[in-house]
């Protein structure tokens, strides 16, 4: 078997939230940026890691015409599903790059997010009936579809990476100051 020689890739990984790379799947009045967060690109390409893009499941399951929904909304039987299916995916990835030696170096979400929350999802706990405008709050607990990766990768023994929740849904914050804590996590990150 002949050898293949080295090249440029760093064998590093950020697992990303798909709305960070693609505005147009947010739910509607969410979007801070017009098409990707580029920004985040940016700070990526400085680092020297590579991007995998996670699917949407909210897109997926509801559509891009769907109303915003909370933690409640999505938490049944049949999401969970749906989402433990994508996740067998992502780790798939996960376990490929691990397998070839490669880092995921961290997973990067969209804190607030119902499905793709870390430390803090969506929460509306008088939901269903006709939309109204409702008094949103925000939970410590992961989002549906994180809550299935994290599974999933456990069930595998796959190496937990960090994970990084921008707070795109924190109105008090700035783009500059989400970017600026994440660069400096990214690097702290990168030098262990």
């Amino acid at each position: 078997m002949s050898e293949r020689n080295e090249d440029m890739r760093s064998k590093r990984v950020v697992f990303v939230s798909n709305c960070i790379l693609n505005a147009n799947n947010k739910v509607r009045e969410f979007a801070r940026y017009p098409g990707m967060f580029s920004q985040i690109v940016s700070t990526l390409d400085k680092h020297d890691v590579g991007i995998q893009q996670m699917p949407c499941p909210e897109v997926l399951y509801a559509g891009n015409l769907r109303w915003w929904g909370s933690r409640e909304l999505y938490d049944n039987v049949g999401f969970r599903r749906f989402c433990r299916e994508m996740a067998k995916q992502t780790a798939d990835y996960m376990e490929n790059y691990e397998i070839a030696g490669y880092q995921t170096v961290a997973i990067l979400v969209c804190d607030g997010s119902p499905t793709c929350g870390y430390t803090i999802s969506s929460s509306y706990e008088n939901g269903g009936g006709h939309p109204a405008e409702p008094v949103r709050s925000l939970k410590p607990l992961p989002g549906v579809y994180m809550g299935q990766l994290l599974e999933e990768m456990e069930s595998r023994g796959l190496k937990m990476p960090p994970i990084y929740g921008l707070p795109m849904d924190n109105r008090d914050k700035t783009n500059e100051e989400i970017i600026a804590d994440f660069d400096l996590f990214l690097a702290r990150t990168i030098q262990k």
